[in-house]
């Protein structure tokens, strides 16, 4: 679980999913730098994700001997994440770099809420000037949802919406369970073709309820990032 750390930085050191985002970082071939003691090397990439051990291809410049790095790398939605490594050996012959895996990794999120896309099937209803609606989430977040109606009506901005009914699944055949918030206030309005709208509303919550919602987007951003 991501937990708040500093200088708007989150911390998760749960292993499993330490391991999941390693190899999201192997397959997806992101640019890596290593940055200590007053040295910062060149892009690299990380090539295997050992047992006990990550490899990179040997970065140019290198600084022979270093011992300890943090890695920085961005992936492809621009969100900074670093961890620190111990250099176990350096094979200059086959330009391989060998690490210590992290047992902690930590990423800048620079939203207020991190926001995650939903399943098809994930469904909202609430009430709006006494009538109630029904739509697909678009997107979610601990702060507030989109959901795409296909009734076009006088929703305004800054309105309240009522009893809002969150049905929500983890992937295309696996259900989270609902979701029911009191009030949320309407942020944004946008048309689309088929006579659809996307209706952004804000959510006015209790920190349970928000805390549940980010169960919910910790466990969905595991979910997308196996099926990659």
């Amino acid at each position: 679980m991501w937990e708040p750390w500093e200088s708007g930085y989150e911390v998760n050191r749960d292993p499993a999913y330490l391991e999941i985002i390693l190899k999201e970082l192997e397959e997806m071939g992101y640019w890596v730098v290593f940055v200590g003691s007053g040295f910062r090397s060149g892009p690299t990439v990380l090539l295997k994700v050992g047992k006990e051990e990550l490899a990179f291809d040997l970065p140019r410049p290198w600084r022979k001997g270093l011992k300890t790095a943090r890695v920085i790398y961005r992936d492809d939605r621009n969100i900074e994440y670093f961890f620190r490594v111990r250099i176990l050996a350096e094979d200059l012959e086959n330009k391989v770099i060998y690490t210590s895996k992290p047992e902690e990794i930590f990423r800048l999120e620079r939203r207020e809420y991190y926001r995650v896309s939903v399943p098809p099937g994930s469904k909202a209803s609430f009430r709006y000037q006494d009538r109630l609606y029904q739509g697909e989430i678009k997107d979610i977040s601990a702060g507030g949802t989109a959901v795409i109606i296909t009734e076009k009506d006088q929703f305004v901005p800054g309105k309240i919406v009522e009893d809002i009914v969150l049905e929500l699944k983890l992937t295309s055949v696996e259900d989270f369970g609902t979701i029911e918030i009191p009030k949320g206030e309407i942020r944004r309005l946008q048309d689309l073709s088929g006579n659809k709208t996307i209706l952004g509303v804000k959510f006015i919550i209790s920190d349970k309820i928000r805390e549940e919602i980010i169960r919910y987007v910790i466990r969905r951003e595991i979910e997308m990032k196996k099926s990659r």
